[in-house]
Formats: C-alpha cells, structure tokens, sequence
C-alpha cells in the first residue's frame, strides 16, 4: 500500500512539473522533448533487453548465474518504461537510471546483495529459501548418519 500511494505522489509530482515548466519552455518544446525521450525509452528497451539476454545466455552457458546480467536489464528496463512515460521527473530518475552503476545501486536497495554461484550453503540476506535449505541439508545429515538413501524420485519434502 505504501508503495502506491509513493507511485501516486510520484505521478502527481511529474506532472505538475510538466505543465509547470510546459508553460515556461511552451508546448512545442514540451511536446519534443516527450517525443524524444519516449522515442529513446522505446530504442534503448529494445536495444539493451536483446544484449542483456545475449550476455545472460552466455553466463548461464559458462555455468555462472547471470545475476549482474539481470540487474543490469532491470535497471535499463526501468530506465526505458520512466523514459517513455510522459514528464519531465520521469525523464530525470530514467537518465538516472543509465548510469554506470546504478544496478549495484538497485541490488542494494533491494537488500539482496551480491549472490555468487557455488552453493557455499551461507545465508544470503533477502533469501527466501534459507529455511527450506536449512531442513533440507538437515535430513541428508540425518540420512547420511543412518546409511539410508532416498528412493529415486522420491520427494524428500513430502512430510512437512
């Protein structure tokens, strides 16, 4: 909810900045500078969506998970839809958005820092998986101390 009504001020704010300084440069001048930015949204989505996915393809290929590759699409994402979106503070925070390191910036924000493949079995902030891996090594130690095995296909979780 709060995140809405945060979308709402925003939507309100970028476009009272725009008729505010659409009086102030005209409409011509607002009217290109809409076209443009919109126009460059729509070429940089479908620009950086294609070598975003090339270089994701490529880790995932080399067995490494992609996660910088996919941070970096969202941001230029982002940065498209807030280009293509009419207003003047729209435009603002999606230039912002272009800057070399605002993805390390966003996976920050996010709280989900840096995930390296591996499985070094440590928690990860912002995991949602932490416990099932937790009871899942837990039975293999319990089945390993027994000497038992589980039966091929058999789902280890259908206890719980």
């Amino acid at each position: 909810m709060p995140l809405l009504f945060l979308l709402a001020l925003f939507a309100i704010a970028d476009f009272a900045l725009l008729f505010t300084l659409g009086a102030k440069i005209g409409l011509l001048a607002s009217l290109a500078w809409i076209i443009v930015s919109a126009a460059f949204g729509i070429h940089l989505i479908r620009r950086e969506s294609l070598l975003t996915l090339q270089r994701a393809r490529e880790r995932m290929a080399a067995g490494q998970i992609p996660s910088d590759e996919l941070m970096a699409g969202a941001s230029f994402l982002l940065a498209g839809i807030l280009l293509i979106a009419p207003g003047f503070l729209s435009d603002i925070v999606g230039l912002l958005c272009l800057l070399p390191g605002s993805s390390q910036l966003m996976r920050r924000w996010s709280g989900r820092g840096t995930r390296h493949a591996g499985g070094s079995g440590q928690d990860i902030p912002g995991d949602w998986d932490v416990g099932r891996r937790r009871s899942e090594s837990a039975s293999h130690d319990d089945q390993a101390r027994h000497g038992s095995t589980p039966i091929e296909g058999e789902y280890l979780g259908k206890d719980r």
